[in-house]
This record gives structure tokens, sequence and C-alpha cells, in this order.
């Protein structure tokens, strides 16, 4: 069978929820990397404000002389950088023509920033800030330009940028928590939902096997009622027709018995009659050879003609005793696998006499080592009684001809003769009990119903492909013996 219901529903349902989880998950991701880049933007805006204030208040100080220039800036500059806590990569003063007149790093002392971003910063008179991107999907930094300008009066700008690299570090510690919990998560729901499967789940499993083995021989099985749900009673619904099916089976056994006891009382009776009047005509001919010869037995000619009667006469009881006694003879402690060559000339031994008798031309063309698994008293009936069909066929001579041969795993007997062939009307009829087209005293009608059961006993096929005055083709086909 294939995937079972319980492990298919734990899938889905795994599935489901681990498509749940990773949804979750990077939507948590996306709006907490969002959240800590508000707030580190925020963080810098606030700064900005402050410092560039402070910066402001120094270049007043310095255009009126109360300070010495650019020193008070320049320990701004260096204190911004040195408090790690700020994030803070660089920050820098320029004049109202771009000139760095302060910055972290000394070595950018003198150099001009000119461009479009320090530009809109300076012209529009509000804090700018754009992202320093390390590559297409991580921002490494938040580049912030404050202009430093009182009462319409530009005196440069402050430029600084804030390190992303905190937010990256939280972000990769908040993902790496999330898929531990989310593996957690997922081995708690995976238990909980075998658990509930097998609670829900494997009684309808249950209930399906135990529908797949009950048949008319098996109809003892029943499945456990447990609960009181939906389930549950569709389990004692099932137990209950199971009760009934196997009550059924019993009375229909017992009818059954009784039908086939009447049968064989009946078939008993038949085959009696019949036997009875097979042996009886050729008896009561023979009494009548018996009493003319007592009579008239000195003469040659007389002898001869009614001593050729008395045999067929003998040869006719013999051949209807025969067939009862093979029908009946089974044999303690016989083979249960049988060849078709060795099974043959058993038959021509008891068919030697007819077919010479009817000027027969027999032929046979048998493969080697063609093993049946049937036994040889069954084998040589089932050739015998439709040989003998063929013989019957032929009473002005003709050819009879037996083939066998091996197709894959079967073995195929055919018996071929020149007789009178079969109405195709009576084709179907000729595998029936009783069913003869000869007369009372030539044939009872058991020799091809024999055989079709033979075949069928050992798994089988027989069939028949006859034409009026072309003679008939019987084709047997039975596996070979392994």
């Amino acid at each position: 069978m294939g995937t079972s219901l319980q492990k298919k529903f734990i899938l889905v349902a795994f599935l489901a929820i681990f498509a749940i989880t990773a949804a979750i998950s990077l939507l948590t991701a996306v709006k907490t990397r969002s959240a800590l880049y508000k707030a580190s933007e925020q963080q810098g805006r606030m700064l900005a404000e402050t410092v560039s204030a402070l910066i402001i208040n120094e270049l007043i100080y310095e255009k009126l002389g109360l300070v010495e220039e650019g020193g008070l800036i320049d320990n701004y500059m260096r204190d911004l950088e040195q408090h790690n806590e700020l994030n803070i990569n660089s920050v820098a003063v320029l004049d109202d023509s771009y000139r760095v007149i302060s910055h972290s790093d000394f070595r950018e002392y003198g150099k001009n920033y000119d461009n479009q971003f320090l530009r809109s910063a300076l012209n529009s008179g509000t804090l700018q800030v754009r992202s320093l991107p390390a590559n297409a999907i991580r921002v490494d930094a938040l580049e912030f330009a404050a202009p430093l300008s009182i009462e319409g009066k530009n005196w440069g700008v402050l430029l600084f940028t804030l390190s992303m690299s905190h937010v990256q570090e939280e972000i990769i510690e908040m993902i790496v928590q999330i898929v531990l919990n989310s593996i957690l998560v997922l081995a708690v729901l995976y238990i909980l939902i075998y658990l509930l499967s097998r609670r829900f789940i494997k009684p309808i499993i249950d209930l399906s096997q135990a529908m797949e083995e009950v048949e008319v021989e098996m109809s003892e099985k029943t499945v456990p009622v447990k609960g009181n749900d939906e389930l549950a009673t569709l389990t004692r619904s099932f137990n209950e027709m199971v009760q009934r099916i196997r009550n059924a089976n019993e009375e229909m056994k017992l009818a059954n018995e009784k039908l086939l006891q009447s049968e064989k009382l009946a078939t008993l009776g038949v085959l009696s009659s019949s036997v009875a009047h097979r042996i009886n005509n050729p008896l009561g001919g023979l009494f009548n050879c018996v009493g003319l010869m007592r009579k008239k037995g000195e003469e040659e000619e007389f002898r001869k003609n009614y001593l050729d009667l008395i045999e067929e006469g003998l040869e006719s009881i013999k051949q209807t005793v025969g067939q009862l006694l093979w029908t009946a003879g089974r044999r303690e402690g016989e083979d249960k696998q049988s060849e078709v060559s060795a099974a043959l000339p058993s038959v021509l031994r008891y068919l030697d006499y007819r077919i010479k008798k009817q000027g027969i031309t027999y032929s046979q063309e048998i493969e080697s080592d063609l093993s049946l698994p049937v036994a040889p008293h069954d084998l040589e009936e089932l050739l015998l009684n439709i040989m003998l069909n063929a013989v019957q066929a032929m009473e002005s001579g003709g050819q009879l001809k037996v083939m066998a041969h091996r197709s894959e795993s079967q073995v195929v007997i055919i018996v071929e003769d020149t007789g009178t062939g079969i109405p195709e009307d009576n084709i179907d009829d000729v595998f029936k009990l009783f069913y003869t087209t000869k007369d009372a005293d030539e044939g009872t009608g058991l020799g091809m119903w024999i055989s079709y059961e033979l075949v069928k006993k050992h798994k089988g096929e027989i069939f028949i492909s006859s034409q009026v005055g072309n003679g008939t083709k019987i084709t047997i086909v039975l596996p070979e013996a392994k």
C-alpha cells in the first residue's frame, strides 16, 4: 500500500506549520530590521540637532573672538568619535564652501566635499539623511548632513556617519534565535501531531485494514471500539456489518450444502441411468449374439460376424467402465507432476485398437521436458477424453495430430483431427455435463465435461475451434511446473 493516511496527515500538517513558522520568522526579521534602522535614524537626527547647536555656538564665539578658532570644535569631533555607544564612524564640520575645517580624522582636514547631498542640506536648511550600502541588500551606514545656519546665516554643514554593523549583528543574532526556537517548536509540534494522528487517524487506518481483510472466509475480523465519537460509531457499524455477513455466510453455507447434496443425488440418478443404459444396450446385443451362436455357431462365416459384434459390444462396455474407473481412480501417493511425453503412451495403448481399425493416421510433435503441475492420472484422463472424441469423429479414417510446446511460463497442448467437425451452435455446449451428439450406445456426455473440470482445477484454459466437415482443433493451456 502507498503512503498511509497517518503519514500523509503528519507530513501535510508539519509542512503547513513549517511554512507558517518560516513566514512569521521572515516577517519578524524584516519588521525588526526596519525598526532598528528607524531607531538608528532617530538617534542620528537627535545627535545632529544637539551637535549642530553646539558647533553653531562655537562658530559664533570664534567669530566674536571669544575662543580660539577651531580648537573647541576639534575637541568635539574627537569626543564624538570616541563614544563607541554612539556608533559614529566619522564626523566633520564643513564651511559654507564645503571645505573641511574640522574632522575626526586629521588627514581629511582642508579637503573639499562638495556634492549634491551636502548642497541639498545647505540650500534647503533641513537635515538630510542617506544610506551607504555595503551591497545591494545590507546597509553599512547612515550618513547625516545637518546645515549649520541661524537667522538665515549659513555657517557650513555638520557631516557624520553612523555605523549599522550593530544592527546587522542584532538581526543575525535574532535570526539565529528564531531558527533555534522554530526548530524546538517544530520538534514539539511534530510529536503533538504524531500523537494526535494516532488518536484520530489510527482508528481510520485500522478500520480500513479490517475492511480489506474481511472476506467470506475471514468474516470473524472485528475492530475494537474506543470512545463514543463518530469514529466509534463507524467502528460499531462495521462490526455489526461483519456480524451480519458472518450470519448470512453461515446460512448460505448450510443452504449451499443442501443444494449440493440435492444436486449430487440428482446427478447420481442421471449418471446411474445413463451408465445403466450405456451398459445395458450392448449387453442385450451380446445375449442375442450368444443365443444365435448356440443355434448356428457351426458356420464359420456366421461365427466370425457375431464374434466381431460381441467384441464391439465388449469394447463399448469397456469404454464406459474405463471412463468411470478413470474418473474415480485417484491413487494414493501419486506424483503431483507429470510430463506430456510420458502420458501419451498410456493413452495411445487404450486407443490403439480403434485408431488402427478406423484407418486413422496418428502423429505427434512434443517438445521435451514439458512438465505440468498435474497428477499423471489427471493428465492421462484429460488427453484420453479429448483424443477419444477425435477418434470417434473419424469413423472413416483421417488424421489425428497431437502437439505440445512451451509458451513463456505455460504449456500449450493442441489436439487436431480431420473428422466431421462440430456445428457452430453446439460448440458452447460441448463441455456441459451429459451433453453428447452420439447415440445412446456410443456416448455418455461425461468425457468432455471431465476434461473441462480437470483443466479448470489446475488453473488452465481450454478452447475449441471447429468447422463442420473440416475437423476440430482443441487447445489446452496449463501452467508449467516450477
